[in-house]
């Protein structure tokens, strides 16, 4: 019991103290004071937690424009690489269309040069047995070109398609000869005879022999296989037959051994 009054006896004293304190303290000092503490501070930190929220504000609405305009440029880019991804699949489906021709022609091409080989080789075996069957002009010409075409044939760096195309030269030309008239000097053995002479080409019709004296004309027996010598009657036609395929002498029609013929300008006949 002596302790609690103690503590009441120290507990009003301070009270007393600070009432005499106070009592101590002017008026306007204490009205000051609590203006700050009941305005002022108030006030001042409303204020900097204003600002410190616009502050905030601001900068998510600067970091707000950043993301929009990131955003817009990132729909942009989208639409342009949706609109490209559309666009490469349409060229892809086209590539394929394209690499799928090209395989095709491709198989195509290898199957048309494995036939085309045999072909060839056929056509020029035709040529060679044409030849050896044929009346003796040009032999020389014409055996060389035949061994040409062995030549290309054999070289495998030539392609398929270039050695068609000089079998297809050398069939072209064997079978002009069958719209062409020519006159050459040749050799012959006739009346087992050599003998120079001019050599005259009815296309793949007959061949004439003209001596170059004009005294003695002959013909290609096919049948036979050799040079036949003819009646003086015919070494007339066959010398005018010479000078106008020579053009010596103006055209005109001239009776041959084979039937008639009518030379007209350019090598045509019937």
């Amino acid at each position: 019991m002596k302790i609690k009054y103690f503590n009441q006896k120290q507990s009003v004293r301070r009270l007393s103290i600070a009432i005499l304190i106070l009592g101590l303290i002017p008026y306007h000092v204490l009205a000051e004071t609590s203006v700050v503490r009941d305005i002022e501070t108030p006030v001042q930190k409303a204020i900097h937690t204003r600002q410190k929220s616009q502050e905030i504000q601001d900068k998510w609405e600067a970091e707000q424009a950043k993301l929009v305009a990131v955003y817009e440029q990132l729909k942009t880019e989208n639409e342009r690489l949706t609109a490209a991804q559309k666009s490469l699949s349409k060229e892809a489906e086209r590539q394929d269309k394209v690499n799928k021709a090209m395989t095709d022609e491709n198989l195509e091409a290898l199957r048309i040069q494995n036939e085309m080989a045999p072909f060839l080789q056929g056509v020029t075996a035709r040529m060679e047995n044409l030849l050896n069957r044929d009346a003796p002009f040009l032999r020389q010409e014409r055996t060389n070109r035949l061994a040409r075409l062995h030549i290309i044939f054999d070289d495998p760096e030539i392609s398929v398609s270039e050695k068609f195309r000089k079998t297809m030269e050398a069939l072209f030309v064997e079978a002009e000869y069958g719209n062409t008239i020519e006159v050459y000097q040749e050799r012959i053995i006739m009346d087992n005879t050599d003998v120079l002479g001019n050599i005259f080409r009815l296309g793949r019709v007959s061949l004439f022999f003209l001596s170059l004296d004009r005294t003695r004309a002959g013909v290609f027996n096919i049948a036979d296989n050799q040079w036949e010598l003819l009646d003086n009657d015919h070494v007339s036609a066959i010398a005018g037959a010479v000078d106008m395929a020579a053009k010596h002498r103006p055209l005109e029609v001239i009776s041959l051994p084979v039937g008639r013929l009518a030379l007209s300008q350019g090598g045509n006949h019937e």
